[in-house]
């Protein structure tokens, strides 16, 4: 039989319970609301190639769609290197054999360079190199893998690789006046980084 003390008790965990069933979803609403940034999952990331079967050195075009799986607007990058500034890719990708041996292309910068990324405000250049994306929304596009010539090419052997495609954000250091662009435009900034894989085969060059 319980007492008064346990009675009080329960009611106390009940009441305390409800208050989290009710407040815990307000507030973290209230915490992405305040942050200007959204991160890995808040979207997913697919890929997809033309075929499955491709000869050592051949073009690889990736297929990739970018969705908003969050729950508030969202900025994405709009290709795989921005226009506006010179940065690392947004997108990239690497094949791993299957003894688990990562072959990796290196990359030199394709934007225009820091000049006209330190003219423009925030919102301008998020106008060039992004995308904003609705809960639900996607976008969509392409890159190319692009065999590199010398030692890559050497060690590569016929056989099944994953393809792996990263998708990076703009992982970089904003100024304080940055931030307070960000934190007064409707959407938040992707950051951190997104992955998926697919499989493919390689074969002997022609001839």
């Amino acid at each position: 039989m319980m007492t008064h003390h346990s009675k009080l008790q329960s009611r106390a965990g009940a009441w305390l319970r409800y208050i989290g069933v009710i407040l815990i979803p307000v507030l973290l609403q209230a915490a992405w609301a305040q942050s200007p940034f959204a991160h890995g999952n808040d979207v997913s990331f697919s890929i997809s190639t033309q075929q499955k079967q491709y000869e050592i050195g051949e073009q690889i075009t990736v297929s990739y769609k970018i969705k908003n799986v969050g729950n508030g607007p969202l900025f994405v990058p709009r290709s795989q290197w921005d226009t506006a500034c010179s940065e690392p890719p947004h997108l990239w990708a690497l094949l791993e054999s299957s003894s688990g041996k990562h072959f990796e292309p290196g990359f030199i910068g394709g934007g225009l360079g820091a000049k006209e990324c330190s003219t423009l405000s925030v919102s301008e250049w998020l106008k060039k190199d992004a995308v904003l994306l609705k809960p639900q929304q996607s976008v969509s596009g392409a890159f190319v893998f692009q065999f590199p010539r010398g030692r890559f090419m050497q060690e590569l052997k016929p056989g099944i690789y994953r393809l792996e495609a990263l998708l990076y954000g703009w992982n970089v250091a904003f100024t304080e006046s940055q931030r307070k662009q960000l934190d007064a435009i409707s959407g938040a900034l992707f950051v951190g980084e997104a992955n998926a894989t697919t499989q493919i085969e390689l074969t002997v060059p022609r001839r």
